[in-house]
Protein backbone atom coordinates (compact mmCIF):
# COMPACT_ATOMS: atom_id res chain seq x y z
CA UNK A 1 0.00 0.00 0.00
CA UNK A 2 1.23 3.78 -1.00
CA UNK A 3 -0.17 6.86 0.19
CA UNK A 4 0.64 9.72 -1.53
CA UNK A 5 0.19 13.43 -2.79
CA UNK A 6 -0.63 13.60 -6.41
CA UNK A 7 2.24 15.91 -6.91
CA UNK A 8 4.26 12.97 -6.05
CA UNK A 9 2.35 10.08 -8.69
CA UNK A 10 5.61 10.45 -10.96
CA UNK A 11 7.70 8.86 -8.50
CA UNK A 12 6.03 5.53 -8.87
CA UNK A 13 5.11 5.53 -12.15
CA UNK A 14 8.38 2.72 -12.48
CA UNK A 15 6.14 0.38 -10.00
CA UNK A 16 4.49 -0.84 -12.96
CA UNK A 17 4.41 -0.21 -16.88
CA UNK A 18 0.87 1.45 -17.01
CA UNK A 19 1.46 3.53 -14.22
CA UNK A 20 2.72 6.26 -16.68
CA UNK A 21 -0.92 6.27 -18.59
CA UNK A 22 -2.95 6.94 -15.46
CA UNK A 23 -0.42 9.80 -14.99
CA UNK A 24 -0.78 10.54 -18.21
CA UNK A 25 -4.83 10.31 -17.85
CA UNK A 26 -5.00 12.64 -14.47
CA UNK A 27 -4.10 15.50 -16.52
CA UNK A 28 -6.16 14.77 -20.12
CA UNK A 29 -9.33 12.97 -18.93
CA UNK A 30 -12.74 14.35 -18.13
CA UNK A 31 -13.86 12.39 -14.79
CA UNK A 32 -16.91 14.09 -14.45
CA UNK A 33 -19.30 11.24 -15.05
CA UNK A 34 -19.78 9.06 -12.49
CA UNK A 35 -20.11 4.99 -12.76
CA UNK A 36 -18.69 4.97 -16.26
CA UNK A 37 -15.66 2.85 -17.22
CA UNK A 38 -13.33 4.42 -19.39
CA UNK A 39 -11.22 2.08 -20.81
CA UNK A 40 -7.25 3.53 -21.48
CA UNK A 41 -6.34 0.53 -22.07
CA UNK A 42 -9.00 -2.24 -22.62
CA UNK A 43 -9.19 -4.46 -19.82
CA UNK A 44 -5.97 -3.53 -18.70
CA UNK A 45 -6.40 -0.23 -17.58
CA UNK A 46 -9.44 1.59 -16.78
CA UNK A 47 -11.18 3.79 -14.88
CA UNK A 48 -14.12 4.57 -13.04
CA UNK A 49 -15.33 7.92 -11.46
CA UNK A 50 -17.38 8.00 -8.54
CA UNK A 51 -19.50 10.59 -6.26
CA UNK A 52 -20.44 8.65 -3.54
CA UNK A 53 -22.00 10.01 0.02
CA UNK A 54 -19.41 8.73 2.97
CA UNK A 55 -20.01 6.15 5.15
CA UNK A 56 -19.71 5.06 8.59
CA UNK A 57 -16.40 2.82 9.77
CA UNK A 58 -18.96 0.49 11.03
CA UNK A 59 -20.74 0.31 7.30
CA UNK A 60 -17.06 -0.37 5.73
CA UNK A 61 -15.86 -3.60 4.12
CA UNK A 62 -12.76 -4.79 3.93
CA UNK A 63 -12.32 -6.03 0.23
CA UNK A 64 -9.30 -6.97 -1.89
CA UNK A 65 -8.55 -7.98 -5.85
CA UNK A 66 -6.83 -11.04 -6.93
CA UNK A 67 -6.07 -9.49 -10.88
CA UNK A 68 -6.19 -6.09 -10.32
CA UNK A 69 -3.85 -3.42 -8.37
CA UNK A 70 -6.52 -0.27 -7.01
CA UNK A 71 -5.18 3.17 -7.81
CA UNK A 72 -7.51 5.32 -6.10
CA UNK A 73 -7.38 9.21 -6.02
CA UNK A 74 -9.26 11.35 -4.25
CA UNK A 75 -10.34 14.36 -6.75
CA UNK A 76 -12.91 16.14 -3.39
CA UNK A 77 -13.52 15.41 0.09
CA UNK A 78 -11.66 13.57 2.64
CA UNK A 79 -11.94 9.86 2.82
CA UNK A 80 -10.69 7.53 4.98
CA UNK A 81 -9.99 4.15 4.02
CA UNK A 82 -9.59 0.94 6.48
CA UNK A 83 -6.70 -1.15 5.83
CA UNK A 84 -5.45 -4.97 6.74
CA UNK A 85 -2.89 -7.11 5.23
CA UNK A 86 -4.39 -9.73 3.07
CA UNK A 87 -3.00 -12.29 5.21
CA UNK A 88 -4.13 -11.28 8.43
CA UNK A 89 -7.94 -11.70 6.33
CA UNK A 90 -9.25 -14.63 8.05
CA UNK A 91 -12.65 -14.19 7.62
CA UNK A 92 -14.64 -13.98 4.20
CA UNK A 93 -17.90 -12.66 3.90
CA UNK A 94 -18.62 -14.60 0.68
CA UNK A 95 -16.91 -16.30 -2.04
CA UNK A 96 -14.67 -14.77 -4.29
CA UNK A 97 -16.26 -13.28 -7.07
CA UNK A 98 -14.74 -14.09 -10.51
CA UNK A 99 -16.39 -11.51 -12.35
CA UNK A 100 -15.75 -8.07 -10.84
CA UNK A 101 -12.29 -9.91 -9.22
CA UNK A 102 -13.39 -8.87 -5.62
CA UNK A 103 -13.80 -10.75 -2.02
CA UNK A 104 -15.07 -8.66 0.67
CA UNK A 105 -13.71 -9.61 4.68
CA UNK A 106 -15.75 -9.51 8.05
CA UNK A 107 -12.11 -8.52 9.76
CA UNK A 108 -12.23 -5.49 11.08
CA UNK A 109 -9.36 -3.11 9.31
CA UNK A 110 -6.06 -2.83 11.61
CA UNK A 111 -5.47 0.91 10.69
CA UNK A 112 -7.41 3.57 9.00
CA UNK A 113 -5.52 6.46 6.69
CA UNK A 114 -6.80 9.88 6.01
CA UNK A 115 -6.73 10.55 2.35
CA UNK A 116 -7.04 14.27 1.40
CA UNK A 117 -8.22 15.29 -1.93
CA UNK A 118 -5.47 15.72 -4.51
CA UNK A 119 -3.86 12.31 -2.72
CA UNK A 120 -3.84 8.62 -4.35
CA UNK A 121 -3.13 5.60 -2.63
CA UNK A 122 -1.98 2.16 -4.58
CA UNK A 123 -3.66 -1.00 -3.08
CA UNK A 124 -1.95 -4.16 -4.33
CA UNK A 125 -3.69 -7.14 -4.30
CA UNK A 126 -1.86 -8.19 -0.63
CA UNK A 127 -4.02 -5.15 0.47
CA UNK A 128 -7.33 -5.33 2.01
CA UNK A 129 -8.84 -1.60 2.14
CA UNK A 130 -12.20 -0.41 3.19
CA UNK A 131 -12.79 2.87 1.14
CA UNK A 132 -15.20 5.36 1.05
CA UNK A 133 -15.52 6.27 5.29
CA UNK A 134 -15.80 9.49 6.17
CA UNK A 135 -18.74 12.55 6.04
CA UNK A 136 -20.35 14.65 2.95
CA UNK A 137 -19.50 13.65 -0.57
CA UNK A 138 -16.47 12.15 -1.70
CA UNK A 139 -15.31 12.66 -5.45
CA UNK A 140 -12.77 10.09 -6.50
CA UNK A 141 -11.37 7.88 -9.73
CA UNK A 142 -10.54 4.23 -9.19
CA UNK A 143 -7.94 2.88 -11.93
CA UNK A 144 -8.03 -0.76 -11.96
CA UNK A 145 -4.65 -1.70 -13.30
CA UNK A 146 -4.59 -5.66 -14.09
CA UNK A 147 -1.58 -7.58 -13.15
Amino acid sequence: MILSSLNEFGTYVNLHPLFSRIESALITMDFTHPGERIYIEGDNLYATPSFSKAKAKEEALLEAHDRYIDVQVCLQGEEIMGWRNRSECLLPKEPYNEKDDITFFSDPPATFLKVPAYHFVIFYPSDCHAPLIGTGLIKKVVFKVKL
